[in-house]
């Protein structure tokens, strides 16, 4: 009976390892999309993923450590702190100016109302019935295997 326990796990094992590669794709490809408008790609490039494995479980993780992820996933309405920070500028009150200028802008807070623009949420949904149904197959396929 071990051993069939130990054939469904590693079976299971390959399906997340497989599956969190699948989900990790589909998240860049949104990123990559309309749903968030790329400026440096720093978010695309922090996606990443991780399965953990312990003897009665196997977990699979796709995700990011940028902070500003949550705001964008779930959306954000509350005031926020900007920092200091350096602007070059090319017109002043509508005129151009003869040089571009380096100023400087002082921290300050705004308000913030930014819908939910999910791409973690959203690409876990979409994947969900090939999740469920490779996780079955898995499953079923290490049962036959163990009993052979």
């Amino acid at each position: 009976m071990e051993g069939k326990a130990d054939a469904m796990q590693a079976g299971l094992e390959k399906s997340v390892q497989r599956l969190t590669l699948q989900l990790l794709t589909t998240v860049k490809e949104k990123l990559s999309d309309d749903v968030l408008h790329v400026r440096t790609g720093r978010l695309r490039r922090s996606i990443n993923r991780r399965v953990d494995v312990d003897q009665t479980s196997v977990t699979g993780i796709v995700g990011t450590n940028v902070e500003y992820a949550k705001k964008l996933e779930y959306g954000f309405k509350g005031t926020e702190s900007v920092r200091e920070s350096l602007r070059k500028i090319t017109q002043a009150f509508g005129k151009q100016l003869k040089e571009p200028k380096t100023i400087k802008v002082r921290a300050h807070t705004r308000k913030v109302d930014l819908p939910a623009h999910s791409f973690l949420r959203s690409s876990l949904t979409e994947m969900r019935p090939k999740i469920e149904t490779d996780m079955k197959a898995a499953l079923v396929k290490a049962a036959q295997e163990g009993t052979s």
